[in-house]
């Protein structure tokens, strides 16, 4: 897989998987886990899901192919961290807001 596409496959693969990964998130603060805790849970909920679905497209048989299934799982990661922390931070200025 050539660099042109594997940048496009990552991020369709990425941004396919990423409300699925935030689904998963919500789920694991409503069996408690908050904070510190349900961020690294993003991170390694997005870093399995995207590099498993990458390893299923790609069959890594060398080094280049692993590193792509990581780059991917890497993407998806910090994709869903980021997305958590911004989805935090609004809901806490949100009620903020409303008890003004």
């Amino acid at each position: 897989m050539n660099l042109p596409q594997f940048i496009q496959t990552g991020l369709i693969t990425a941004a396919t998987l990423l409300p699925f990964t935030m689904a998963l998130v919500t789920l694991y603060g409503k069996f408690g886990a908050t904070g510190k805790l349900q961020l690294a849970l993003a991170l390694v909920t997005g870093l399995l899901l995207g590099g498993f679905v990458m390893y299923v497209q790609v069959l890594p048989k060398d080094l280049v192919s692993w590193t792509q299934v990581g780059l991917v799982g890497l993407i998806e990661g910090l994709g869903a961290t980021g997305v958590y922390e911004v989805v935090k931070t609004a809901t806490a200025k949100g009620a903020e807001e409303a008890q003004k």
